[in-house]
């Protein structure tokens, strides 16, 4: 049993030794990957730092041999320049010329009182003590001017000695031996001209000017350009040597610190990734004995896979994040490197966890089948399903429970803002609580009302009630708006069908009602008077009296049967229309005309206007020649006696149109548009002769050629107006 232990306990140490190795492998690849660059010999010469440095250096050489060349015998005016010199004269010319201006006029003034008031002879007295104070001003601005003169040298003289000091400190960094050409002069801060064996024994960098070389390199192309203008030659070098600090020699030798230390850890490197897969072939071979891996792997598989899979990518994130952000190779040694270490190695583990577990899922597919089945991904996916099924509402539900979950919170860091005084948090959490209450919890509340406005709705609705609505306010069109809006048009179209065929019913009674009364009245006229005829002694005057009546009822009854008929097909659109150009303002007064005796014979008066004599219209001749025909039979038998009946012709647009107006006998007491149904009249008793179908006919036949009959009631005020197109 001790055995077992001891084994079982020599394993561990191993895995543990294998998982340090690994990580120490990892860490050291990617230490060497960032710093790939530093590997390379001098590496700090190629830096921008270091072109930097020495861009500045040759700066302040160019300046002190170039713009400050000559400059210990150069004169106040020469050191000055000429520009800055005269400027300076200039100014204090300008200050000293208002005083002397004014003491002018001040003695000017007093010479012409004394000349005017006859003492001339203090005139001379008077230009004396004119001339005396100019002079004092004079010599005060020469006094002031060499004053500042001297300052401004002065501040010249230490920009030059700073200049020297600069370059005197770098000395020890950078060196240089530069000639000028054009003067035959040597610029240098060496005794003698390096050659190119002591460049090579005693610099660790050097560069020549002008170089076509490092004409690519933005750091020295102004040094290329200055060199060749002004026809400079020389040498830059950094020597290996050098006395006190330099800055320079520093930065090369933590580069070389590094570069050093990198070789080291590529030797870590191998060392502990031969290790780490010596200790990995020695734990492959005990595999049987491992029974803590198989007991992580069953806590492993208790995790749903594709979380697995999303941890281990976090875990993987992590460790690389960890191994490039710190530096894990310093000196010294320090408690977090191992803390480091740890976590890398805890990440090595887990990752070996699921190659293992990854490794038998590939042998065995029904392995990876049965956690996928236990997947949140798949138990997520048939959720969802359902839930999205409507997906605005599910969007509109987390976006109202998450803005209702961050008022609270916002309102308690506007507290805590309030509180500690920081005005940002303040101004944030406080804008979010008046963004909440009045747009968010307002829209909340709507939503709440409105639903139960439609469960209420629903409840009058499967009551029967037919006339409750449901009134959705507010803008915008949801998903409960439109819910309404569907339940109220599902109760207006039940409403609708009930109505109408409430409505049918009752047309179809009149109908028979209409019809029967109709063909009843001629055809009882007709039996009657057949019976009559089959009477003996009748005088012949009765006999024609009776065939007369007959005549007339059966003409009737055929008039009501025609009439009958043509609703009949105009209804059903089987009309063959034969289309000509028409002119409809000759077919209105040949209608007029045809009806004349007619009009003469009634009470009533018509007036009729035609705006010209010819109007042409594509329509059928014959079809509209009845509708004008009933029109005006309809005029006839519904006008009030003695009153006038306008009938009017004008062009519009692209219409003809034809309006008739007349005064109704009778009480139109009903819509306008039951005068269109078949046997309606105006004339309720039906004491009048007519079918009823005019207006149902002239309207159809209207519609068919594509015009529009239209009617108009005002009280007994009747106007029929129809547009024909042209």
């Amino acid at each position: 049993m001790d055995t077992k232990s001891k084994n079982k306990l020599g394993l561990i140490l191993v895995s543990l030794l294998f998982l340090c190795m690994t990580s120490l492998s990892f860490l050291a690849s990617a230490d060497i990957a960032l710093r790939t660059d530093y590997l390379q010999q001098d590496r700090y010469y190629k830096t921008n730092g270091f072109q930097d440095e020495l861009s500045q250096f040759i700066d302040m050489v160019k300046r002190l041999h170039f713009n400050y060349r000559g400059y210990p015998d150069k004169t106040d005016m020469e050191k000055l320049g000429e520009d800055q010199y005269e400027q300076l004269k200039s100014d204090f010319a300008s200050s000293s010329a208002g005083q002397m201006e004014e003491i002018n006029q001040h003695y000017a003034s007093l010479i012409a009182e004394a000349e005017a008031s006859g003492k001339a002879a203090n005139v001379p007295k008077l230009e004396q003590a004119r001339d005396q104070e100019l002079q004092k001003i004079r010599q005060s601005q020469e006094e002031s001017f060499r004053q500042a003169v001297k300052q401004a040298v002065a501040a010249k003289d230490q920009e030059y000695r700073d200049l020297e000091d600069s370059i005197a400190l770098r000395s020890g960094s950078f060196r240089y031996y530069i000639v000028n050409k054009n003067r035959d002069e040597v610029y240098t801060n060496v005794p003698t001209p390096p050659s190119v064996e002591e460049l090579k024994s005693n610099s660790v960098y050097s560069i020549r000017f002008p170089n076509s070389d490092n004409e690519t390199d933005n750091s020295f192309r102004w040094i290329n350009h200055f060199f060749q203008t002004n026809h400079w030659e020389g040498i830059i070098y950094v020597p290996k040597n050098v006395e006190g600090y330099s800055l320079i020699h520093s930065n090369a030798q933590y580069y070389a610190a590094i570069r050093e230390r990198l070789f080291k850890e590529c030797a870590l490197l191998v060392i502990t990734a031969v290790a780490a897969v010596g200790l990995f072939l020695y734990l492959r071979k005990r595999a049987a004995e491992l029974s803590f891996v198989e007991g992580s792997l069953f806590l492993l598989r208790r995790i749903p896979v594709d979380l697995r899979i999303f941890v281990l990518i976090f875990a993987v994130f992590c460790a690389v994040v960890l191994a490039i952000s710190v530096s894990f190779f310093s000196l010294p040694l320090r408690p977090e490197q191992l803390i480091i270490l740890g976590l890398e190695s805890f990440a090595a583990a887990y990752v070996t966890l699921c190659l293992i577990e990854a490794a038998r899922m590939l042998r065995d597919r029904e392995l990876w089948q049965r956690q996928w089945q236990k997947s949140w991904f798949v138990k997520y996916r048939e959720l969802l399903t359902d839930v999205l099924a409507n997906r605005n509402i599910l969007v509109k539900l987390i976006l109202m429970v998450g803005l209702s979950l961050a008022f609270p919170v916002s309102a308690l860091v506007a507290l805590i803002s309030l509180d500690r005084r920081e005005e940002l948090f303040l101004l944030v959490s406080g804008a979010y609580c008046l963004f909440y209450v009045t747009i968010v919890l307002p829209y909340i509340l709507r939503r709440i009302s409105l639903m139960n406005k439609i469960f209420r709705g629903a409840e009058e609705m499967a009551a029967g009630n037919l006339d409750h609505q449901i009134i959705a306010t507010g803008k915008g069109k949801g998903n409960l708006s439109r819910l309404a809006d569907n339940l109220n048009n599902i109760k207006q179209g039940f409403k609708e069908s009930v109505e109408g065929q409430i409505k049918s019913e009752r047309l179809k009674s009149e109908l028979i009602t209409n019809v029967s009364h109709d063909l009843k009245t001629p055809l009882t006229s007709i039996v009657n008077y057949v019976n009559l005829l089959k009477g003996e002694n009748l005088k012949p005057e009765e006999v024609a009296s009776y065939i007369e009546v007959l005549d007339r009822k059966t003409q009737r009854l055929k008039v009501l049967i025609d009439d009958l008929f043509e609703a009949s097909k105009m209804a059903s659109g089987a009309v063959e229309l034969q289309v000509e150009n028409v002119n409809v303002a000759s077919l209105l007064n040949q209608a007029l005309a045809e009806f004349s005796d007619k009009i003469e014979e009634s009470s009533l008066t018509f007036r009729v206007q035609v705006e010209q004599q010819q109007m042409f219209a594509k329509l059928d001749g014959n079809k509209t020649w009845r509708v004008l025909e009933n029109l005006i039979v309809n005029a006839l038998k519904y006008s009030m006696p003695n009153t006038r009946v306008y009938v009017s012709l004008s062009e519009q647009n692209a219409e003809v149109i034809l309006t008739m107006k007349n005064v109704s006998a009778y009480e139109i007491d009903f819509d306008a548009e039951e005068l269109f149904e078949r046997f309606k009249r105006g004339d309720k008793s039906r004491h009048t002769e007519g079918s009823g179908l005019g207006l149902a006919i002239a309207k159809s036949i209207v519609e068919l050629q594509g015009g529009r009959l239209e009617i108009e009631i005002d009280g007994d005020y009747f106007k029929v107006t129809v547009a024909f197109p042209k």
